[in-house]
């Protein structure tokens, strides 16, 4: 029996389509993956449903977008399947809630404190509150297109430090290992990030990891750069996820933000499964 041709749906948003049809154990073969992977470089954002996967299934989906990479925090992978990372944001009564939960608050892109940050993300529902904790993306393309000409220029061929932690960050990040500090110094990457599939180009900003503009003082850039945040959260670029279990997202980093509402009741679990794909040099 043949199988079926997914439909790819897209959504009313700013960014983002829902694949229906899609068997997951068929999304590596060469047309679904080439599929799967146009859609994303197009919508820069799908939501696949479907029901719980085990680690390695989840694995093997995320190969469809990619090679999968491990993370940086070793204490969050998988034992048996490194590539998947276990993401806990439950908020706990006790106040024991991990600092990644509170730092997801904030507007980010996955890795960019990498000199190869992840091309993408796969993020995999297992428990999910009964109301609450949806996901925000916002389309980087979109926030690029809306600036003042003059603003575009003012940032043509700037390039920013990225690091592990800033004092521009809202909240502080979740501790590392030496191990994990050696591997994480700061990198500078284009502030204006040109899509490697679509030649679209898109603000590469990062609330959470970007520290400051290469050669502006302080205060310039801190100034630039609040006005470059402040337009990337205006709703007209967002898509919100309220997600089921069994569902997975996978968006892509090289043109877009995202962030958490922490507004689930205490206590109940929201546990997710993650895959990095790997990704290229921005530029």
């Amino acid at each position: 029996m043949p199988h079926l041709v997914p439909r790819i749906i897209r959504s009313s948003g700013a960014l983002g389509a829902r694949i229906e049809g899609l068997d997951r154990s068929q999304a590596n073969t060469p047309d679904t993956a080439a599929l799967l992977d146009q859609a994303l470089a197009e919508h820069l954002l799908v939501v696949i449903p479907g029901v719980p996967m085990t680690p390695d299934e989840t694995r093997d989906l995320a190969r469809a977008f990619g090679e999968p990479r491990v993370q940086l925090l070793r204490r969050k992978r998988v034992g048996t399947v490194p590539e998947v990372s276990t993401m806990v944001s439950t908020l706990m009564r006790d106040g024991t809630t991990d600092k990644t939960a509170y730092r997801a608050e904030d507007w980010h892109t996955d890795d960019s404190y990498f000199e190869i940050p992840a091309k993408a993300t796969l993020l995999h529902g297992i428990e999910i509150p009964s109301r609450g904790g949806a996901t925000w993306f916002c389309n980087m393309h979109s926030v690029y297109d809306a600036l003042p000409e003059a603003t575009r220029g003012r940032i043509e061929g700037k390039r920013a430090i990225h690091g592990y932690d800033t004092p521009r960050a809202r909240n502080r990040p979740a501790p590392r290992t030496p191990q994990e500090i050696a591997e994480t110094p700061d990198v500078e990457h284009p502030l204006v990030r040109t899509h490697p599939v679509t030649g679209r180009k898109g603000l590469y900003l990062n609330p959470n990891w970007l520290d400051r503009i290469v050669g502006l003082p302080r205060a310039e850039s801190d100034a630039l750069l609040d006005e470059l945040t402040d337009e990337a959260r205006k709703p007209r670029h967002h898509y919100g996820q309220v997600w089921s279990v069994g569902d997975v997202v996978v968006w892509d980093n090289r043109a877009t933000m995202h962030r958490v509402v922490n507004d689930y009741p205490v206590g109940e679990p929201r546990i997710m499964h993650r895959v990095l794909i790997q990704g290229e040099r921005p530029v």
